[in-house]
């Protein structure tokens, strides 16, 4: 194997879904540590946004991915 497809977090990174309300450091950490092991190690990788995942305070904003705001 030699590459890898993962998804990044919506939440992890942005736990109130929105930049202005602040951007956890430890989750972009996390990410940026995990993308470099995987380049260190002669890996490819291949990152997507986990679409299913909403965080809580949109959720209870505009009522999920029932509302047209969210789509």
């Amino acid at each position: 194997m030699d590459a890898l497809r993962f998804s990044i977090s919506w939440t992890r990174v942005l736990p109130t879904g929105r930049v202005s309300w602040g951007v956890s450091k430890d989750g972009v950490q996390f990410y940026n540590n995990l993308i470099n092991e995987l380049l260190e190690n002669g890996m490819k990788t291949f990152v997507t946004l986990f679409h299913w995942d909403l965080p809580q305070t949109l959720e209870d904003e505009y009522g999920g991915f029932l509302s047209p705001k969210i789509v």
